[in-house]
């Protein structure tokens, strides 16, 4: 345990140095990719997601330590523990032919004791055990004999702690030079031989781990041939073909790692990302169908509306469709049924838009204005309510949805000039200081004004209509929203601390699988546009994306 904590720092370091090259060089690659292809599919993201997945797993703490020489020797001695234990325990029933009868002076108790401690030598042995026979594993999966010289030589990342330690200055503040020398070499001549026994502790575990290979090794491939050819399940055949090899971090000194044990690295990720398939959220999608007609959206975002007051909260992608499921809520004679489908549909989307605006918003500008989005959800999804104002009951008033829109921007109006009177000037003029009643009322309002303007402009039809229209407005806004789940992926899989690199890509595996349907839903109505009218109005929504991703990569 000491001699392996003793090089914990410094391999630590050096695969530290080693990550960042290789995120590096990942990044240039993909940034190459973005410039020639001006997107990502589904099979580039799969492959950037393989090859971060092979840098943080071949990086982590239990794979290194399983890899290493130290723990391959302990899994032997603590097996070789256990099978000495239960030898004695074969021997013991073998001796005196009934468990009851023994020959200790502890009499019946003997039987709970010789229990307890061997089910803690075997739940102790476990762990150790089975990281022998990883170890085993990459053994016979290398290729090419073994060299004996390689096989006994100690890295330098064994003792180099220990040599920095001998070869930096003394902690202590003595003023006698005298005893300052004498303590130095004192600390030398104890730290010279730390590292002689560190380098002992390390030669033996090779001896141990050598013969033990010697041994194991001939019986692990005749059990493999008899059982046959063996092949890794769930990865594709153009995953098989890749080869990712120059993502693997390895310590100094260490071979390739085996193919076939890259095979099952990639097989891990693969499987996070047929788990996220399973998790997709059928009512997003089925809202998403919906993108198709522009025009309504395009005419009620080119009505401007005068603000009630000279500064504006600053815009973010939650706050509409909210506040527009708000609205399609508020409209008569809608069927409950289509309430609900609603409310489920923005619900699942609005997980991922939350997610978007975390990872795109570094400056927290957005801060008030999402959460503003979060504060209004909570009311109408759980209680149909807008702001403590009931949206089923104004549903029932026997209004039209002109009437019921003029009434939701008259609250909202309210809510803004009350807030105007009960505070200062100094808090009005920065809307990053603006309590979230009054964010959600100043969006709420414009909505409302602009739905109106259209109206009078008959670009929305009356009453029936109007709650498809605005049903296909969230959907326009999610799907534009939602060209960005690619920047999330690509962020979560460029973590930059090694510490948290296995969880963030995992993250972006699973959320490749539960959006694989979302994002070609995408790809296809973006491909399939031609009126010019509604690109530049897509465009203005997604543009975003390309240039948070230009800044990236640089």
């Amino acid at each position: 345990m000491a001699s392996s904590a003793v090089m914990v720092p410094e391999t630590k370091r050096y695969l530290q140095s080693k990550y960042n090259e290789m995120l590096k060089m990942a990044s240039d690659e993909q940034f190459m990719e973005s410039v020639e292809d001006g997107n990502f599919s589904f099979n580039k993201l799969r492959l950037m997601i393989q090859k971060h997945w092979v840098m943080a797993e071949t990086s982590s703490p239990q794979f290194v330590i399983a890899r290493s020489v130290t723990c391959t020797a302990s899994g032997v001695i603590c097996m070789l523990a256990a099978l000495a234990l239960l030898e004695a325990e074969i021997r013991l029933v073998v001796q005196y032919m009934n468990c009851k009868l023994t020959a200790s002076k502890y009499d019946w108790s003997i039987k709970w004791i010789l229990l307890s401690q061997s089910i803690g030598v075997a739940v102790g042995s476990i762990a150790p055990t089975l990281r022998f026979f990883t170890a085993i594993k990459l053994k016979c999966c290398k290729n090419g004999k073994w060299r004996t010289m390689d096989e006994f030589k100690v890295e330098s990342y064994w003792t180099r702690k220990l040599i920095k330690w001998k070869e930096s200055s003394f902690p202590l503040q003595i003023r006698n030079r005298r005893w300052r020398r004498i303590l130095h070499k004192t600390k030398g001549l104890i730290l010279s031989i730390l590292v002689r026994v560190q380098i002992l502790v390390v030669r033996s575990s090779k001896v141990v781990q050598f013969i033990s290979f010697c041994f194991a090794i001939p019986i692990f491939k005749t059990l493999k041939h008899l059982s046959g050819p063996s092949r890794v399940h769930g990865i594709p055949e153009s995953t098989l073909d890749v080869d990712l090899s120059r993502y693997v971090l390895l310590l100094e000194g260490e071979s390739r790692l085996p193919q076939k044990v890259q095979s099952s690295i990639l097989n891990e990720v693969d499987k996070l990302i047929e788990t996220g398939k399973k998790q997709q959220p059928k009512n997003l999608i089925s809202l998403l169908h919906k993108v198709g007609n522009f025009k309504g959206l395009r005419e009620v975002d080119k009505n401007q509306i005068p603000s009630l007051h000279s500064q504006e909260p600053p815009k973010c992608w939650s706050l509409p469709l909210v506040t527009l499921t708000s609205v399609a809520i508020a409209l008569p004679k809608i069927p409950k049924q289509e309430i609900n489908w609603l409310l489920q549909s923005v619900d699942e989307g609005l997980y991922y838009v939350k997610l978007i605006e975390k990872s795109m918003d570094n400056d927290r500008n957005l801060a008030n204005s999402i959460n503003a989005a979060d504060v209004s959800w909570v009311g109408v999804e759980l209680y149909l309510k807008w702001l403590d104002n009931d949206l089923h009951e104004t549903s029932l008033k026997g209004k039209n949805s002109k009437e019921i829109l003029e009434e939701l921007s008259s609250k909202a109006e309210k809510t803004i000039v009350e807030f105007k009177k009960d505070v200062k000037d100094s808090l009005m003029e920065n809307p990053l200081n603006w309590p979230v009643n009054a964010i959600a009322a100043n969006s709420m309002y414009r909505t409302c004004q602009r739905l109106l303007r259209a109206y009078d402009g008959d670009h929305l039809r009356m009453d029936e209509g109007l709650f498809q229209q605005i049903c296909n407005m969230i959907a326009n806004i999610m799907a534009a929203c939602l060209t960005n789940v690619t920047h999330v992926i690509i962020m979560k899989c460029h973590q930059k601390s090694m510490k948290d690199k296995e969880e963030s890509v995992r993250q972006a595996a699973l959320l490749l699988g539960e959006t694989e349907e979302i994002l070609q839903i995408l790809e296809i109505h973006r491909g399939t546009r031609s009126d010019s009218d509604v690109s530049e109005f897509v465009d203005k929504w997604c543009n975003l994306i390309k240039r948070t991703q230009s800044q990236f990569f640089q």
